[in-house]
């Protein structure tokens, strides 16, 4: 919630320093690769599992590849309009684009999209936007999202318990894990939103105890005041949602639409492949992989730990393991490395404009 300015921010870029980022991230990358390719060796039959990929639809396989790219775009929408309520205008293409770009910076710096998040903020802090609405916006898109995904789970859970489906008790204790933790973790997120002196109370320690630890030799005394003029401005805009919940219901519905379009890719993917499984498995696994998803293991992309995880997820519902494994490996290139891709491109046109638009600026200020 600090206030962010070119001049107090640390550059993107600088975060993003190439020697430092491969040295943490390609051997990570490399072991959860093995452990996937370790676990097929042994628990999965390999020619099958190739023979099911080699014949999957490719025409079916593109539309899951739009689903995603819809997944993204309604996800900017949504967050477009969290923002209008607060008066905070950010053009489509810019949310769409950082959106895109904090994906990008999820999949390098897995921190339980939290390091998205950060971008995001730093982003539109960086076009103008109030650091207290731009963290307003992003946190409450977070509590719906999760609302969503947690109600989904819910809900597909008592579908099995109603109609008799048998399902490991392990499946149940982790849904049950699930459920328990996401409404901790959002019932302290929602407090600090409704309750503004317990937030300026919990930055103040947090800043003092980096002071201690640094043995007072950083000055922190601007942090303090960018902390609690940053959680005022962020308190206002809250209140700004609690007093027009109907400006909500668009932005919610986007997130619905959002989730819709991620789930979809399962669905498609499998039936790429002329498997059919059905939607409740499907949304209890993609909640699941969800939360999965939320743990920072500090594997870029999570990789081996969400395809180790999804096959056997898949596989406690029933589904061949070769079948689940090829789906599994289909399903990653869909939402983790064609998303990688399109991000990195993102973030290409965001430094471009900003350079274009630093050029343009300076020769302005040189005209006048």
């Amino acid at each position: 919630m600090l206030a962010l300015s070119t001049e107090a921010s640390v550059s993107l870029f600088m975060i993003l320093e190439r020697k430092t980022l491969l040295k943490r991230t390609i051997p990570f990358t490399i072991i959860g690769l093995l452990a996937f390719a370790l676990y097929i060796i042994f628990f999965v039959n390999i020619n099958e599992m190739i023979e099911n990929i080699r014949q999957t639809n490719i025409t079916i396989f593109l539309v899951s590849v739009a689903a995603s790219i819809f997944e993204m775009a309604f996800f900017a929408l949504a967050w477009h309009y969290y923002l209008k309520p607060l008066s905070a205008t950010v053009p489509f293409k810019k949310t769409f684009a950082y959106s895109y770009a904090s994906v990008f910076i999820d999949l390098l710096i897995p921190a339980e999209s939290v390091s998205g998040e950060i971008v995001r903020i730093y982003f539109i802090t960086h076009d103008g936007v109030d650091a207290g609405k731009a963290v307003a916006s992003v946190v409450t898109q977070r509590i719906f999202n999760t609302l969503i995904t947690v109600s989904a789970l819910v809900i597909g859970t008592l579908n099995l318990l109603i109609w008799h489906f048998p399902f490991p008790i392990l499946i149940q204790s982790l849904i049950l894990l699930v459920v328990v933790a996401t409404a901790i973790v959002l019932l302290f997120i929602i407090v600090l939103c409704f309750k503004e002196s317990w937030t300026q109370k919990a930055i103040a320690k947090i800043i003092d105890v980096i002071e201690r630890i640094s043995r007072r030799r950083w000055n922190l005394d601007v942090w303090r005041h960018e902390a609690r003029r940053g959680i005022s401005a962020f308190h206002d805009s809250m209140r700004a949602f609690r007093a027009s919940p109907e400006k909500l219901i668009l932005p919610i519905g986007f997130s619905v639409l959002s989730w819709f379009f991620g789930i979809s890719i399962y669905y498609l993917i499998f039936t790429a492949m002329g498997y059919t499984l059905d939607w409740t498995t499907l949304v209890i696994v993609y909640c699941l992989i969800i939360a999965l998803k939320s743990v920072p293991v500090g594997v870029p992309a999570e990789v081996g730990v969400t395809e180790i995880a999804m096959t056997v997820l898949f596989g406690a519902f029933g589904v061949p393991l070769n079948i689940s494994a090829a789906a599994t490996v289909l399903i990653r290139i869909v939402t983790a490395w064609f998303r990688f891709i399109i991000g990195f491109g993102a973030i290409q046109w965001i430094g471009f404009k900003t350079i274009l638009g630093n050029e343009v600026s300076a020769q302005q200020k040189a005209l006048g």
